[in-house]
């Protein structure tokens, strides 16, 4: 279990259907990277569901790779991370 993380992270970020397939995920998850690096950050994380392919496409696109290690037990949560 993660105690701390030394690294930020996103969280509940989602487009409404009516803006899917726009750019507006990649664009918001883009800034989210920005904002990290320009504060010194080496890295950022986020949990996704299985369910959530598109976004776990995107995520990859964007160079996110998995860490196995800090997904949650008993629901399928996958975890994530960017390392800049």
């Amino acid at each position: 279990m993660v105690e701390e993380l030394d690294y930020p992270g996103i969280r509940m970020l989602t487009v409404t259907p009516e803006a899917r397939g726009k750019g507006v995920a990649k664009a918001l998850i883009t800034e989210c990277i920005s904002c990290a690096k320009a504060r010194a950050h080496l890295s950022i994380g986020l949990h996704t569901g299985e369910f959530m392919e598109s976004a776990m496409e995107l995520y990859e696109c964007l160079g996110f790779e998995r860490l196995p290690d800090f997904d949650f037990d008993g629901i399928i949560v996958k975890a994530n991370q960017l390392t800049f």
